[in-house]
């Protein structure tokens, strides 16, 4: 069984900085992988501009994934990202355990994936 590397790099809470970090991280990878990664990296200034915490993950492959943390309440888990081989679409997963032993952890559960979802519509409206 191999070991995958992971290069974790938090980026700066400022978005010009941030930009600046990811086109450093980006100047290691082949010009293929970082042309496609353009729009990647795009997206992880403006979640920064939004006030979230964005860590890139780089693996030895050479890929890169996004991981997003809402800064005041990382206990609800990371959203993470990665892209398509084009760079044209993106990934989205959140994983989150739930708790469903009981009535009050069934409604958690339901109320944490219908206000998912109800968020997502409102989003995508726009």
């Amino acid at each position: 069984m191999t070991t995958r590397t992971i290069i974790k790099t938090l980026l700066k809470p400022d978005p010009d900085q941030a930009r600046a970090q990811l086109e450093e991280l980006a100047r290691g990878l082949a010009p293929q992988e970082r042309a496609a990664g353009e729009r990647l990296r795009a997206v992880a200034v403006e979640l920064v501009r939004r006030g979230l915490d964005v860590t890139v993950l780089d693996y030895q492959d050479p890929s890169q994934e996004l991981e997003i943390v809402l800064p005041q309440a990382q206990h609800l888990g990371a959203v993470t990202i990665d892209r398509d081989d084009t760079g044209t679409g993106c990934h989205l997963a959140w994983e989150q355990p739930a708790d469903i032993s009981d009535d009050a952890g069934i409604g958690r559960a339901a109320d944490i994936v219908a206000a998912l979802l109800h968020g997502i519509a409102a989003a995508s409206k726009r």
